[in-house]
């Protein structure tokens, strides 16, 4: 996890993770969830740039982050 690709801070998993968001909104579905382990830094910001935001849920020892669409 603490290594770094040639891609990794250059945006395309976030536009990525944007584009799921904007479709499950079109898809008229209400919520979009995803789980990320705590030490993994670079998930995170790709989540909360995307409007993902933790939750006090975990399992399997990951995080559960969620964004509410407007319904």
């Amino acid at each position: 996890m603490g290594r770094r690709n040639a891609w990794q801070g250059r945006g395309p998993a976030t536009e990525a993770a944007r584009g799921l968001v904007d479709w499950r909104a079109r898809q008229h579905l209400t919520t979009v969830i995803a789980h990320i382990h705590p030490a993994h830094r670079a998930s995170q910001s790709v989540a909360a740039a995307t409007g993902l935001a933790p939750t006090d849920l975990c399992q399997d020892g990951e995080v559960r982050w969620e964004l509410s669409l407007p319904g």
